[in-house]
Formats: structure tokens, sequence, C-alpha cells
């Protein structure tokens, strides 16, 4: 009998692990009548559907809610196909590299000691909240030329545009969506003082209020959809690996010995969480053509999941996929960045940076004990993961 699962029942939104291992067990992608899609939960399929960049249309979002609930698109390079996607995000992508990373690496550790020297007097710090979030909230808004304050201020907003209570199906609460409007004030208001005095605007803003491609500029609306979207992009995800590290450690006291001993493991411990928790749950495509995946057909215009964080617990493809080990001999690859063509831009800042903010913390810390009772679990459709996580901690 086929498992009974829908994105947005409770069940899913508090912690689909269970589901994913029953879906995979299926053999096959999983249909979804309700939303006339399918479900790629085996880390073959996810790979193997991702690489069909032809038969993929991006243009329809890339969240379960835009594609399954018909909700509002933010338009960028993410909601692009081929060469559209290539040129806007090709952009930014300099900034992107290896290189580029390890260049920005001073700035990453000063910003780290600067907001970890005002927590580390306390011997308790909620290590998403006060720290990672900030940090990568800070991070994103100077990349778009804002003021770290009001990038604090729009990543608070964006938390609650992602809220979800109870039973609660898409962005539809009172809550998400007068969030969104003042978001989308705030950011509009930027824009119509750059535009009337551009030699204001600075980093990828500046970068994508100048561009055309093909005779294409942003109009403001666009302008705007760009900078929510790198805003979201460049916070989301990176803070969750984060807490979720100090959060596994901690369960696991011989590993967590070995990385304070050897701080060399902590990319190892780093990438381990991001695949043991992987915090983009999922991501959405459309069919732009039939296509087939593991004997299914799929039509033009079914909806499509890439269930990243079932791939990576996928027990086919890693020994022991549902244990933590940061030792393991097969963390990669994995699917925590993706993979094809819109693999994850960010993928070397996100590892890079989380790894300079894990560092910054060690460094200064005996030992750290999760205050468990305190901790918050993500609720909802697209993320999964820690988005409260208290520590105590001792100095050195």
């Amino acid at each position: 009998m086929a498992v009974d699962y829908d994105p947005y029942s409770d069940e899913a939104m508090t912690d689909a692990t269970a589901l994913y291992k029953e879906m995979r067990t299926e053999g096959c992608p999983h249909f979804m009548e309700k939303y006339n899609g399918w479900a790629f939960t085996r880390y073959d399929d996810v790979k193997a559907a991702s690489l069909k960049a032809k038969c993929l249309d991006f243009t329809h979002g890339q969240t379960p809610g835009q594609l399954l609930l018909d909700e509002d698109v933010l338009e960028s390079f993410a909601t692009k196909n081929g060469s559209e996607h290539r040129k806007w995000r090709g952009l930014i992508a300099d900034d992107f590299t290896i290189p580029a990373v390890e260049a920005q690496k001073p700035r990453y550790r000063e910003l780290a000691r600067e907001l970890w020297d005002g927590l580390k007097g306390k011997e308790q710090m909620d290590v998403y909240r006060d720290y990672a979030n900030r940090f990568f909230c800070i991070n994103a808004g100077y990349k778009l030329g804002l003021p770290a304050e009001d990038a604090e201020r729009y990543r608070a907003l964006i938390d609650d545009i992602l809220h979800r209570d109870k039973g609660q199906v898409g962005a539809v609460s009172e809550r998400n969506q007068k969030a969104f409007a003042e978001l989308a004030g705030h950011l509009g208001d930027y824009i119509a003082k750059i535009r009337a005095n551009p030699g204001l605007a600075t980093g990828y803003t500046k970068i994508y209020a100048e561009a055309e491609i093909e005779g294409k500029r942003l109009n403001d609306h666009e302008l705007l959809m760009y900078m929510i979207t790198l805003l979201i992009l460049g916070s989301e995800t990176t803070p969750m690996v984060i807490a979720a590290f100090f959060y596994f450690l901690d369960r696991h006291p011989e590993q967590k010995a070995a990385v304070l001993k050897d701080h060399s493991l902590i990319r190892r411990a780093f990438l381990e969480t991001a695949r043991f928790k992987q915090p983009s749950n999922m991501l959405a495509r459309r069919a732009l053509t039939d296509f087939e995946i593991a004997g299914q057909e799929i039509k033009e215009g079914q909806n499509l999941l890439f269930i990243y964080a079932s791939a990576n617990r996928d027990e086919t493809h890693f020994k022991d996929a549902d244990t933590f080990d940061i030792f393991r001999d097969d963390l990669e690859p994995n699917m925590t960045f993706g993979i094809g063509s819109h693999v994850c831009l960010g993928m070397h800042v996100g590892v890079e940076a989380g790894i300079v903010l894990i560092e910054q913390v060690l460094s200064e810390i005996a030992d750290w004990e999760v205050i468990e009772d305190e901790v918050v679990r993500a609720y909802g459709e697209h993320l999964s993961g820690f988005v409260g996580m208290p520590i105590r901690f001792t100095l050195k």
C-alpha cells in the first residue's frame, strides 16, 4: 500500500523522517494525486531528475507553496530556465567561487569575533538566534548594501513570513501577510531612494539595478524580488546547520570530544550535520516535458518535489544513513546543496562561513551543553531543523 503522504500534513511538517523512509521503501517516485505531482525521495531519483535540466521548468517557483498552492513567485535568476538563468545568475556568480570566498574570510572572521565577543561573557547563548542567524543576515545585507541593523530587522520579517501555525497550509496567516507587506515596503522605499540617487547603490543591489541582458533591465518590482530572494537565500539555511552541529555533537559525546580536541574535524562534522539534518527539506519544480524516472512516466505540467532531506538519508547510498557519524567514509557526495543547473549558488559561502563561526566559538570554549527543554524545532513544509538552540558553555 502506498504511503499516505501530504507535505502539509502535521506529521510531515513536524518531522517527516519516518515518512520519507517509508516512501523510499516503496522503491519508486511517490505520486501525490491531490497535487498532480511527484515526490522524489530516493537519492538516485533526486539526482536523475535534477540532471534533466531541459525537462524542468523553474518559472513557477521553487517552494512547495508556489508549485502546489499557486502562491506568488519571487522572480529572480532562481526562477528562470536555461540561458536566462545562467546569464542573470552569472552577474554575481564570481563572488561565490572558492577563491572569492577565501578572500572574504577575514571579514567573516571579524564579524564572527564581534558577535561572539558580545556573547561569551554570558556563559549561555542561543547559537541560532544570538549568533549564527545574526551573522548570516548581516552578511546577506552587507552584500546588498544594507546596514546591519536593517538586515537584522528584515530577517525577522522573513522569519515571520516563513512561520507556520499548527495545521496551517501555506503562507496564509495574517502574520505571514503583514510581514511580507512590511518587508516589501521597506525595500521598496530603499529602491526608490537609489533610483533617485544611483550613487547610493552598492553590492548586488547596484549590479542588478544597473544590469541589462539582451535589452532587458529590471523594473522596481523585479529588483525588489531579487533583493528579497537574495536576503532569504543568503541567511536561511546555514544557521540551521550550525544549530544542529551543536545539538548532535552534544548528543554524541565521543564525537564532540574529538572535535573539541582537534578543530580540523570541524569541517567533517559540519558536512555530516548538513547531511544528517538537511535544512532545505525540499525544493519544487514543474515538468516542462514528459520524461521517465525509475520506471514512472512524468507528464508535462506535473509538479515535482525534490526531497533532499530524504535523499541524504537514503540507506542505499549512505551506510547506516540514520546514524550521525562525522567519521563516515561516504560523507560525500550528498544532496545538501542540490545538483544540476540550479545547484546552490552560495554553497561555498555556507560551508566556509559556517566553519569560521564554529571555529570562533570552539577556540574559546572548553565544552557546552544543549538546554534541551528550550530547543525550538522548525515547523513547516519547506525547511527542516532547528530555529532555537540554547546552550550553556564554559570558557577555557
